[in-house]
């Protein structure tokens, strides 16, 4: 089974805002690493937008496939579902998405109300300016000059970036690998150096 050694997230903090029946609905993303940092714009928006009496949301952590949602007060599975199925649409993680709504005299009843909350979410997503993460490993190697320049060569043709060069009597680097890519790395740097490079980190 393949590394899953990428993912998508957001690369900065957007709002964007809708009005569905004279309701105002307010959507802000942000980019999250933790639950921490979830909680920290929750309390930033409850601040900002304080006579406003529901603030649903949902958040997607990367490590250790941490979510939730929450419908902060509206009628149940109205609102915080509907903003993770918006989050899921675009297969982000780690990204909060807080709405906010103004009541506007008219009731939405709960099939209206999933409606307004995913749309709004997802009206801020599509905004949003979408990156994709790479995990990497760092993994040091060492081997003879001898090998130097066809190293070099394999490391830039596979964008393989090095992070230190501590080279003294043998040459000594330390790289940047994609987690999917660590094994064809030392079997590829094997074969290339005959078997007499020493690779530290795989």
């Amino acid at each position: 089974m393949p590394t899953v050694d990428s993912y998508l997230t957001i690369d900065s903090h957007v709002s964007a805002e809708i009005k569905i029946e004279r309701s105002k609905f307010i959507a802000n993303a942000y980019p999250v690493k933790s639950i921490e940092e979830a909680e920290d714009c929750l309390s930033v928006i409850r601040k900002k937008y304080f006579d406003a009496r529901h603030h649903p949301f949902a958040y997607v952590l990367y490590e250790n496939g941490i979510f939730r949602y929450n419908d902060d007060g509206e009628p149940g599975g109205s609102s915080g579902k509907p903003v993770y199925d918006a989050i899921n649409k675009y297969e982000l993680k780690d990204v909060i998405v807080i709405i906010t709504r103004y009541f506007g005299g008219i009731k939405l009843g709960v099939g209206g109300l999933k409606r307004a909350y995913f749309e709004s979410a997802e009206e801020c997503l599509k905004k949003c300016r979408i990156k994709e993460i790479i995990r990497t490993k760092s993994i040091k190697i060492m081997f003879s000059y001898a090998f130097i320049s066809q190293v070099m060569k394999y490391l830039e043709k596979s964008g393989i970036r090095v992070n230190s060069n501590n080279s003294g009597e043998r040459v000594e680097l330390e790289c940047d690998v994609r987690l999917g890519k660590t094994a064809e790395f030392g079997k590829d740097l094997t074969e290339i150096t005959n078997g007499s490079i020493v690779i530290n980190g795989l």
